[in-house]
């Protein structure tokens, strides 16, 4: 890839495009891939894979799973830690409170 962000390819005249030439593209939609991260003044932390709508029990498991393993990794003091979120039903929830 060049700087440009194109792919250049160079072949003969007369000579037929090969498989190593033909490059597949999606125009309309290859899919799609929800994550939930966090980040930190010294790096990003670990993603998790969404499955489906995320609820309140999802976004507890992230938090259990992926966001306090990036803490610890984090080498930030605990009480240095602010974790922000907005007021989404799901960061709102019971659950979620009381899991904090």
């Amino acid at each position: 890839m060049g700087s440009d962000g194109q792919e250049y390819m160079w072949k003969k005249a007369g000579e037929p495009l090969g498989e190593r030439e033909v490059k597949g593209m999606f125009k309309f939609g290859g899919g799609n891939l929800m994550v939930w991260g966090c980040m930190g003044w010294n790096g990003v932390g670990i993603l998790a894979e969404v499955e489906g709508r995320m609820d309140a029990e999802q976004y507890v498991t992230i938090l259990n799973d992926h966001l306090l393993p990036s803490m610890e990794e984090s080498g930030i003091a605990d009480e240095d830690i602010i974790f922000q979120q907005d007021n989404d039903p799901k960061h709102t929830s019971k659950r979620a409170k009381d899991w904090f």
